[in-house]
């Protein structure tokens, strides 16, 4: 029997000897140190417990009644929901750092995958994600979350990021 874990760095499958679990390993493809899990037997497993249907009921009322008092308030305090990005006739550049950010945050991590998903939010606004790189790499807009980066390597992600969305912008 062996393992079959997810790297963490890079994402590809990778499967391990049922003796090397609960130890870390590292990945054949990248060398990333992973945690390997312990291998699982069917007497480890708890039951779940049935499901109890009037309490989902109950649930399930609670909830519309707050979505319902939530749209009350909004009613009768003139506010509006939230309209998505995508959506919005009045977008600005400074919307749209928050995926500047977490696509640094992400590569910082390690977590290409997501990355690539703030990648591809970026895109689909065109030279307004361009823009939104350009306010941190030209110093105009800073972020405390991104001080734990060193500057040389946030510098290389914004880098990097600005020429992933020049490949693909028209």
């Amino acid at each position: 029997m062996s393992i079959q874990i997810r790297c963490e760095h890079c994402g590809k499958q990778v499967v391990a000897p049922d003796s090397a679990g609960g130890r870390r390993g590292k990945c054949p493809y990248c060398g990333g140190s992973n945690y390997i899990p312990a291998p699982v037997s069917d007497d480890d497993l708890v039951p779940l417990a049935p499901l109890d249907e009037d309490e989902e009921r109950r649930r399930q009322r609670e909830i519309d009644k707050l979505l319902r008092a939530e749209r009350e308030i909004l009613a009768e305090s003139g506010g509006q929901p939230t309209v998505p990005l995508e959506q919005r006739e009045d977008l600005r550049v400074e919307d749209l750092h928050h995926f500047v950010v977490n696509y640094c945050i992400d590569m910082g991590k390690g977590s290409l995958s997501r990355a690539r998903r703030h990648i591809d939010s970026l895109r689909q606004y065109g030279t307004m994600g361009i823009e939104a790189v350009n306010d941190y790499l030209t110093g105009k807009h800073k972020e405390k979350a991104l001080s734990e980066l060193p500057p040389k390597v946030l510098q290389g992600f914004l880098t990097q990021l600005k020429i992933d969305l020049k490949s693909t912008t028209f």
